[in-house]
């Protein structure tokens, strides 16, 4: 609301309500509220305000604020302004910093970048406010103890026409289906947040709290983050199937330890979830598309767990800068640049039971002590490179074992500053080039090197081991080459960890047989299916699909190297369908009707089991 005032002013008769013009308003200590900054009444005292009053301001090109007030303890008054034009990123239309009991009411902003800021600064009101913003903040609070964050926002404010939502204090409430364009808890404590959405808005922020809970939020367009959670140990992100497109992260973690973020759909934000100098926290279960960064770890910080994730085209799908004992396991990656990015300043990371498929790096490395193990990279450019620092890094002390490195270009290579890389027992199948080795590193350090499916070596003994040495470009050299892959344990990468199951069959002669199928239950298991699998790996495995709902989904048979049979079943594992999928297809395979199971072996193995065509699956006692 603007109200008509008339004001007397150095002898010119002001009319609030016709918004006479002036240029920004810079107040920077208590001896700035002068008429010259475009104060026209009051005395600075919390009865009788400063007051700031009826101005519309025009930023020019060049000046970071329309209204700034700094460092001051005077009271003051802001109402009834205007300001545009405030379009540089690093300002804002209204910027209080360090300031005591001010207010800000009335107040129309728009074409400007960011809109009301608030920093270091205590018991400030805001009501009444329309901010129009374009791709910044509407509202924005920051600060380092609780009581920066202690104002009074009201929801009378909006941000491009939806509410601010503010919440400071809060202990043990539910707030439910809150729709607005700004939400921030500030200092509160054990409060959940369910069915939030937020479009085109600032995010939720999560600020100096303790065990919050957001559930089922729905976060789009924000510009900035997502959801931003700052000094906020034991906060939990969980079942919000969307953060999409904001210009920041989707979830940005600040010193905030044992954050959990589960069932979470991150996609085409600049990166899904960035952790920052925050300790022991777990990302399960989460699907990351779209990003530039799917996963990004730094800042020192310590224990991260990335587990059972879905990253899909992602320029780096997990990204570990300076941080300590990072884990990523049990994780599916394709079309990636680089499916994990390990740089120098970390160090003891760890990336066990991933497949990654159709990428340019598998596993790029240049940390140390770290443990590669059980990985499945095919189609890559390179599986895994320790890449050359240009002594910007010596990568020292890596274990790189177990994985299997299949169809790749180059299987291996290890830089000149590399030192110490223990390499054995993994698989290098129908690569390009084995590998190179241009470091100083322990290939079978323990008397066993690598099996190499293109070694032709005698194995005079008959001990499994073969006699000549493989040797590399750069100088390294395989000793001990193993002869065959029996020793080789179960399954690599995603593929390795899904529970099995044995799966009752019956035709409509009332024939029946049992598969040992792998149950692919959680996203990123029915994701990667049959993917990347060697085909002789392959012949023996059965996946059975299962979705929690009925769908309608199709199946792909990218990066599959055999052709598969797969049959559709619904709840009660009544036929729905069948078809045989050519290997490496770009053709889309489904059922006419939507199904709850299906069941994928290699083709011709229901005829092998005698099987006719329609198959019913008897569900287990």
């Amino acid at each position: 609301m603007h109200r008509a005032m008339a004001v007397l002013l150095s002898g010119v008769a002001l009319m609030v309500g016709a918004a006479a013009e002036r240029g920004p308003i810079a107040i920077l200590s208590d001896a700035d509220f002068t008429a010259a900054n475009g104060v026209i009444g009051g005395a600075g005292t919390p009865g009788d305000p400063y007051l700031i009053v009826g101005w519309e301001i025009r930023v020019s090109s060049g000046d970071l604020y329309g209204i700034r007030i700094e460092d001051t303890t005077a009271s003051f008054v802001v109402r009834g302004c205007r300001v545009s034009g405030a379009m540089d990123p690093r300002g804002a239309a209204i910027a209080l910093t360090n300031v005591v009991g001010g207010v800000v009411e009335d107040c129309t902003i728009s074409d400007s970048i960011n809109g009301i800021r608030i920093a270091t600064s205590r018991d400030v009101t805001v009501r009444d406010n329309f901010l129009g913003v374009r791709g910044g903040l509407g509202f924005q609070v920051l600060g380092l103890e609780k009581a920066h964050f202690r104002h009074a926002v009201e929801p009378t404010n909006t941000v491009n026409g939806q509410e601010i939502r503010y919440y400071y204090g809060l202990s043990g409430q539910v707030l439910e289906g809150i729709a607005a364009g700004h939400i921030t808890l500030a200092a509160c404590r054990n409060v959940t947040l369910r069915g939030a959405k937020i479009d085109r808005g600032d995010g939720i922020n999560v600020v100096l709290s303790e065990g919050v809970r957001i559930e089922n939020a729905d976060v789009s367009r924000a510009t900035g983050n997502g959801v931003f959670i700052f000094s906020s140990p034991g906060t939990m992100v969980t079942d919000s199937p969307r953060i999409a497109n904001c210009t920041g992260a989707g979830i940005s973690v600040w010193l905030s330890d044992r954050v959990w973020v589960e069932n979470v759909g991150l996609y085409a934000n600049q990166v899904g979830l960035l952790v920052n100098a925050s300790d022991g926290v777990t990302a399960r279960n989460n699907a990351f598309a779209a990003n530039p960064l799917g996963v990004l770890v730094t800042g020192g910080a310590r224990d991260t767990l990335i587990q059972q994730g879905l990253f899909y085209q992602n320029r780096h799908g997990v990204e570990i800068e300076t941080s300590y004992g990072v884990t990523v396991e049990r994780c599916a990656f394709t079309e990636s640049d680089v499916a994990v990015y390990i740089e120098g300043g970390a160090t003891h990371p760890r990336v066990a039971y991933s497949t990654m498929v159709q990428v340019g790096y598998g596993i790029s490395s240049l940390a140390s002590h770290g443990v590669y193990e059980r990985n499945l990279i095919a189609r890559a450019n390179i599986g895994i490179i320790f890449e050359e620092a240009y002594s910007q890094a010596t990568p020292t002390g890596n274990v790189v074992r177990h994985n299997v490195l299949y169809r790749c270009t180059d299987g291996l290579y290890f830089g000149t500053e590399t030192v110490e890389t223990q390499i054995y027992e993994n698989l290098v199948w129908e690569c390009g080039r084995i590998a190179r080795d241009l470091g100083k590193n322990l290939w079978a350090p323990h008397g066993r090197g690598n099996w190499y499916s293109n070694y032709q070596g005698p194995d005079a003994d008959g001990d499994g081991i073969g006699d000549l040495p493989v040797l590399f470009g750069g100088g390294g050299q395989d000793a001990y080459p193993l002869m065959d892959r029996a020793f080789y344990p179960g399954l690599p990468g995603v593929v390795g960890t899904m529970r099995e199951q044995v799966v009752t069959l019956e035709d409509k002669t009332g024939l029946g047989a049992t598969v040992t199928a792998r149950v692919a239950a959680l996203p990123h298991e029915r994701f990667i299916g049959f993917q990347g699998i060697p085909v002789e790996m392959a012949q023996d495995l059965a996946i059975l699909f299962v979705f929690q709902n009925p769908t309608v989904s199709q199946f792909h048979m990218r990066n599959v190297f055999l052709p598969l049979d797969i049959v559709f079943f619904a709840a009660d594992g009544a036929f729905l369908g069948r078809n045989t999928m050519q290997a490496d297809s770009k053709d889309l395979y489904g059922a006419a009707d939507p199904f709850t199971m299906a069941l994928e072996v290699p083709a011709g193995r229901f005829s092998d089991l005698g099987l006719a065509r329609e198959i019913k699956l008897i569900p287990n006692p």
